[in-house]
Order: structure tokens, then sequence, then C-alpha cells
């Protein structure tokens, strides 16, 4: 019965993805309609690609991962994401509005007069955002073979229908297709996950969150302070990443308006905060409840199960499928708009072309998908991982560059590569928060080549 139930809601709701992809191709006739959707993007439609961008695999899966093993806890990551959307509300947002670039590497040549800087940007933010994708890919796998592996149902083979799918919407109509199914797909998930935590709440007879309860929950943990003080970099991590990632700056540049872009942001933290309670909640009861976790499956999984009946477990499973689909297609986009934007690949035609913006996300997702079957590692590890390659390259050159237009090349120069090497001497000889460490190199470095170059153009020249 629960694959019948599952398989007719997926066909359901693949049909409407398709058809959403397919009604947004028809808005589509320029690059900027593909890539940025017109430049028009309302409060409530950026709201709800923002939010949909998060909430996938780390917010859901992995949430409930972490509050599995360490309880209350496992806020942190939804903490880092939503501090991350406070400090963009603060300024940041509204200033990427204004930017009129397309991707954040441009900005290494519009900015810093830089185009082979610009590719290496765009470099190291495709490899970031192939490692978040692949992240998504991996979570799908996950608790689809964690679903369907005691459901006589070839896990393989729905695993890959599932990702030809998103590719499919995502080449049809780009990030206005992104949009409008985000806005259906966020929806869908806040209806299904909200009933079932208020279902699950109500099931229970003691306030789960009262301060009391709280503690005498949160004891049966055993996690001390020094295991807890190495979950700082999943606080830190997403919410620098957030200032300067692709995926998040497509949708700013987006924005209608300044004042739309910052609102924005602001709503989209709290929300984030709020629903990170439910994969909490579901996380911790797994533990409590002493289920049974069976090997590679996520502790969400049984926890939904043992609430929910088979019809409304299809619609939670399809709520998941949506969750990592909203991720999925947002970062599908982005690296395939950095790919079609910052490089020529004149091999492939005209650079604005669509058909051939089109190709670039077939064969990344295609990609992704085959470079997925190597990856073995931890969700939020690997979206912690691939965080930090941006975070410690580009993240002192890109946000000084948001607010001073008076930027020298040798400066981005100096901090791209310290930046760099720094990060690398570090996964070697890891520290306790070497986060800071790096971008304090980094900053060093923009700083002295700043002072360098300024030294060279007023220095005499010599004649001899």
């Amino acid at each position: 019965m629960m694959n019948f139930y599952f398989v007719s809601i997926f066909t359901v709701l693949t049909i409407v993805y398709l058809y959403l992809g397919y009604v947004a191709s028809k808005r589509i006739s320029t690059l900027k309609d593909y890539f940025l959707a017109g430049k028009n993007l309302g409060l409530m439609s950026l709201v709800a690609t923002l939010v949909a961008t998060q909430l996938g695999s780390g917010t859901l899966l992995g949430i409930a991962q972490k509050s599995y093993e360490v309880g209350f806890y496992g806020i942190i990551y939804a903490l880092g994401i939503s501090l991350g959307f406070i400090i963009l509300s603060m300024g940041f947002a509204s200033r990427m509005q204004s930017l009129n670039v397309a991707t954040t590497a441009e900005l290494f040549e519009t900015r810093y007069g830089s185009v082979t800087l610009k590719q290496i940007a765009s470099i190291l933010s495709i490899i970031t955002l192939c490692g978040i994708l692949i992240g998504q890919i991996v979570a799908s796998r996950e608790f689809i073979f964690g679903v369907f592996q005691s459901q006589s149902m070839g896990t393989e083979a729905i695993f890959l229908l599932f990702w030809v799918f998103i590719i499919a919407y995502t080449i049809l109509g780009g990030l206005e297709a992104v949009v409008i199914t985000d806005v259906f797909q966020l929806y869908y998930i806040i209806i299904v996950f909200s009933g079932i935590f208020v279902y699950a709440l109500w099931q229970d007879p003691v306030s789960f969150f009262s301060s009391s309860n709280m503690m005498n929950v949160q004891a049966k943990f055993n996690i001390t302070y020094s295991e807890l003080a190495t979950f700082l970099p999943t606080l830190i991590a997403p919410a620098l990443f957030s200032l300067i990632e692709q995926d998040l700056a497509q949708r700013f540049f987006s924005a209608r308006t300044k004042s739309i872009a910052a609102s924005s942001a602001i709503i989209s933290s709290v929300f984030m905060i709020l629903f990170a309670v439910i994969p909490i909640y579901f996380g911790m009861q797994a533990k409590l409840l002493k289920l049974t976790i069976p090997a590679g499956s996520n502790p969400l999984i049984p926890s939904l199960q043992y609430y929910a009946g088979n019809f409304f477990f299809a619609l939670l499973i399809c709520g998941l499928i949506a969750a990592i689909t909203s991720t999925a297609d947002s970062l599908l986009c982005a690296v395939s708009s950095n790919v079609a934007q910052d490089f020529k690949l004149s091999f492939m035609g005209n650079k604005q072309s669509i058909l051939r913006s089109q190709w670039i996300t077939l064969v990344v997702g295609v990609s992704m998908l085959l470079l997925s079957y190597f990856i073995n590692a931890g969700i939020i590890d690997i979206l912690i991982s691939s965080y930090s390659i941006s975070i410690s390259t580009l993240f002192v050159p890109l946000v000084i560059c948001y607010f001073k237009s008076d930027v020298k090349k040798s400066a981005a120069w100096a901090s791209v590569i310290t930046g760099g090497l720094s990060q690398i001497f570090f996964w070697f000889y890891p520290i306790f928060l070497a986060e800071f460490y790096i971008l304090g190199f980094a900053l060093i470095a923009f700083i002295i080549g700043s002072y360098s170059e300024k030294n060279n153009k007023t220095a005499p020249i010599n004649q001899s």
C-alpha cells in the first residue's frame, strides 16, 4: 500500500514540476531571464526561493542526524544559516542587488579588473557548489535506500529517476522554473511537516519544549562542552558562506529592489529557526523512543514512520524529496550560471544562447550524479568541507568589494593565494577554529597587497 501511495503522489508531483518548468520556459527569451528571472523577483517569491535554497538535506536530514546524536544542539547548523541571513539583511543583500552582475565571480573583473581572477574565483565557486550539490545527491540516496529497501522496489531506479526529473525541469526553465517550483515546494513542505509535528506533539502528554523537560531530555544525550566546541565550525561556515555563495547571491541579484532583498533576508532567517524545531524533535524522538535505525539510513525516516500511517508517510517522503529538490535545483542552476557566464567555451556556440546554457546544465547535472558514487561521508561534513574552499579564498576580497569600489588587483591576488595556501595547510595540520586564522591571514595579505600597489604607483621611477 505504501508503494502505491508513494508512486501516485510522486507521479503527480513530477508532472506538476515538469509543467511548471515548461510554463517558465515560455517566459524566457534572454540569458538574463534564464539565470536571473528577469531581475524581477518580489518579496514573497524571493523569500520562498531563499528558504527553499537552504531547506535541503542539511536542514532536514542533517539536523535530524545531529539531533539524534547531540540533542537540542542539533540546531547549530540552522543557527549558522539564520545568522547568515541576519548579516545579509544588514546591508549585504541590498548591496548585492545593486551590483548589476550575474555571478559573484564577475566582481573580480568589474571591481578588480582581472579576467584571470574572475575565472579562478568561478572555478573555486563551482567546486564548492558542486560539493554541496553532491551532498544533496548523497542525502537523497541515503533516504531513498532507507525508505524503499524494505519495500521491494528498485531503489537505484527510483534514485536515478528522481535526479533525471530535477535536471530536466531545471534545464527547461532555468531560475524562473526554480523559483516557481520553490514556491510550490515550500508550501507543500510546510503543510506536511507542520501537520505531522502538531500531531506528534498532540500524542505526547508531556510538553517536550518546556524548560524543565528540555533539560531532562538533553541530559540523556551525554555531550560534553569540549565536544560541543567542535561544532563551532558548523555554526560559522554556513554564516560566512551565505555572504558569498552564488546560489543565494543569484537570488539577491534577481530581486526587484534593494528593500525587497533586505526584507527577504530577515524573514528567511526567522523561518529557518522556527522550521528547524521539526527535524530536531523527530531526530531526538528517534533516540528517546529507541527506534531501530537501519544501516545507512537517517533517524528522521523511522521517526516519521512511527507517527504516520502509510498515506501520510508517503506525503512526508515526497516532502523530503521536495526539500532536497528545492536546494538541488538551485545549486544546479548556480553552477550552470558560473560555467555559462564566466567562461567563453566557444566550442559550445554563442555565449548568449539559451540552448548552450541548457546543455551546460545537463552536463553539470549528469557529472555530479556520477561523482556522487565515489563520495562516502556524512551530509553536514560534506557541506562544511565544501563551504571552506570558497570561504578561505574568496570571502575577504568579495566582501570588501561589495562596499568599496577602489580596490586593488594585487590585494585580491594576495588574499586568494594566502587563503588557499592557509586552507591547505590546516587540512593537513587541523587546529580549533582554523577558519578564523585563515580569514585573518587572508585579510592581512589583502591589506599588504593594497598598500604595496599604492606604493608602487607613487614611488619615483628610477632612471638609472
